[in-house]
């Protein structure tokens, strides 16, 4: 272990790219959450269910939130 850290500066190249990959990887799933919540958010509102709420399901449940959003039915508009 002490030798990683004594090793010369070309050696960490490897970890250097480790960490722009997870950075990437991070990123994507941000992007990915944000689409799920906007989906979330419109389909439950064109089916007169409240966006805020679904919106926010959509972003920490993802697909489950979406599955149950289409799944549920319109609601009539009293």
């Amino acid at each position: 272990m002490l030798r990683y850290f004594l090793a010369a500066p070309g050696q960490h190249i490897l970890a250097s790219g480790f960490i722009r990959a997870s950075v990437g990887a991070i990123v994507l799933l941000i992007i990915g959450e944000f689409i799920f919540t906007i989906a979330c958010a419109v389909i439950a509102r064109i089916k007169g269910y409240s966006a805020v709420l679904f919106g926010i399901l959509g972003f920490f449940f993802s697909i489950v939130t979406l599955i149950i959003v289409l799944v549920l039915p319109r609601r009539r508009r009293r």
